[in-house]
């Protein structure tokens, strides 16, 4: 096995676990109006500081029982989840894009907002201003990574995926006499398509609608509502994200395949 490769790989694993502690604090910081530095990392029941070893990634909570050391009181486990998916994905964005370092790190970074993003609308219904200049920060300095023959790419994807987004938080209004998706939707979507290009951003349009439609309408089988659109507001970020990262890990084999069907 390439020395290098498995070097990438657990480098970028490692890094991508310490970044998923960071995205918890910025999740119950940031949409608190807190800072994500001060006060220090302490147990949200008894407000005690926590100590270094409280704070190692995954293996804090497995060896802690998932309780704060000092009170006892169970922590939820999604502290535990958000650092080993997060790790995950910039693993995989290793084993896909070991041999261009800069584009890994870029599309690691990426996800990492998008997941950012996503639990932040899925607890609070809003994203974050901060995470949408984080999102366009990444998309204008992915801009090193690709060739210059992918500007005229990303200059569309931005205008496709934006436009589109844009259109239909304007057509929501007339069918629905209501606010359809957020405009941070249309923002995200915006950054997402200049970061992809047309290509990919549009496997990642269609992957997070067809997932949405998908898990909306089972919701509402499940809690037995026939009409869909009866809810106030759905997160639909999370559905975004989902596409973004589809498209990341396989929006050249969708194309791929794609172009077959005609040629």
């Amino acid at each position: 096995m390439d020395f290098v490769f498995v070097t990438v790989s657990v480098m970028f694993a490692l890094l991508g676990v310490c970044v998923g502690s960071f995205l918890n604090v910025v999740v119950y910081r940031v949409p608190r109006g807190m800072s994500i530095a001060n006060p220090p990392s302490h147990c949200t029941s008894c407000g005690h500081k926590l100590a270094w070893r409280d704070n190692i990634p995954l293996f804090s909570y497995i060896f802690l029982g998932g309780k704060c050391r000092y009170c006892h009181r169970p922590y939820s486990s999604r502290y535990f989840w958000v650092e080993l998916l997060n790790g995950l994905l910039w693993l995989c964005c290793a084993f896909m894009y070991y041999d261009d370092l800069f584009l890994c790190s870029v599309f690691a970074v990426t996800l990492s907002v998008l997941l950012t993003m996503s639990l932040c609308d899925y607890d609070n219904l809003f994203i974050p201003d901060s995470l949408q200049i984080a999102l366009a920060v990444v998309a204008i300095l992915s801009v090193w990574a690709f060739d210059e023959a992918d500007i005229l790419s990303k200059l569309w994807g931005l205008l496709g995926a934006g436009g589109f987004f844009l259109a239909f938080y304007g057509l929501s209004f007339v069918v629905f006499g209501r606010e359809g998706m957020g405009f941070a939707d249309v923002k995200l979507m915006a950054s997402l398509g200049f970061l992809l290009g047309w290509k990919y951003v549009s496997v990642a349009v269609i992957a997070g609608i067809v997932v949405a439609l998908f898990d909306i309408a089972l919701q509402n089988t499940l809690n037995k509502n026939k009409d869909m659109f009866t809810k106030p507001e759905y997160p639909f970020a999370p559905y975004l994200a989902w596409g973004g990262a589809f498209a990341i890990f396989f929006a050249s084999y969708v194309i791929d395949w794609y172009v077959t069907l005609f040629f």
